[in-house]
């Protein structure tokens, strides 16, 4: 049975590109036509809160990523409208990964919705020793996410490992360099007053953490703010 698969997009508009051209597009145009196609469940655009570039990202919850290779999805790159023509020849960056959901899966905090607005996420790409694996989705599955449900304010973390990456697109994509971290944590918020909780801190810097920490290749975290959601009727 297919698991369920996430699309993953880190955009900037550039220097030739407006932001406001670029959401405009994004909201009333690219997304969408994407939520038309009933295996996208729901997608949440999202703004950079950390200061970091890219400024955008894009999560699409899939019911499978074989609707990526199948129509009408993939067709959508030989009939775009004149309009995304002329924004994809202008956008600075559009960088696609695709994640298949890691189980286990947790439950969201009670009363989650999706679509309530003003979430904040932090994303948490990770690259460790092979070695090390095994111990790094345990500690995730017996440590790590079940300190998190208990912080005030967390609201759902889910894992996913990479499955394909690019071509990125944009003025900037050659500069877009070897295949992403294997693995993805998402994690959403009410608040990034969250974080200064003694319950946050203690989830963030124990020893087991800090272990895994020092033995990666990469801890990639960035912190973003839900600018809109769309979730399948």
């Amino acid at each position: 049975m297919s698991k369920p698969g996430l699309l993953f997009v880190f955009g900037e508009s550039g220097p030739l590109l407006s932001d406001a051209e670029f959401n405009d597009w994004y909201d009333n145009e690219h997304v969408p036509l994407r939520m038309e196609i009933a295996a996208f469940r729901s997608t949440t655009r999202w703004t950079a809160a950390d200061g970091k570039r890219p400024r955008y990202l894009a999560t699409y919850d899939l019911a499978s990523c074989a609707v990526l290779d199948e129509a009408p999805y993939n067709t959508f790159a030989h009939t775009r409208s004149p309009r995304e023509t002329d924004v994809i020849r202008r956008v600075q960056l559009l960088d696609r990964r695709t994640y298949e959901v890691l189980e286990p899966v947790f439950p969201p905090a009670a009363g989650y919705e999706q679509s309530a607005a003003g979430r904040t996420l932090i994303t948490l790409q990770i690259d460790i020793k092979p070695e090390l694996e095994d111990e790094l989705n345990r500690w995730y599955e017996e440590e790590h996410i079940p300190l998190l449900s208990k912080v005030p304010g967390w609201r759902r973390s889910r894992r996913f490992v990479l499955k394909d990456a690019g071509p990125a697109k944009g003025t900037d994509a050659a500069k877009v360099e070897g295949r992403p971290p294997k693995y993805l944590a998402i994690h959403e918020w009410a608040s990034p007053a969250n974080f200064e909780t003694k319950e946050f801190k203690h989830a963030t810097s124990t020893p087991w953490r800090m272990k895994l920490f020092d033995s990666a290749y990469v801890w990639d975290r960035r912190e973003f703010k839900e600018m809109k959601t769309w979730v399948q009727k």
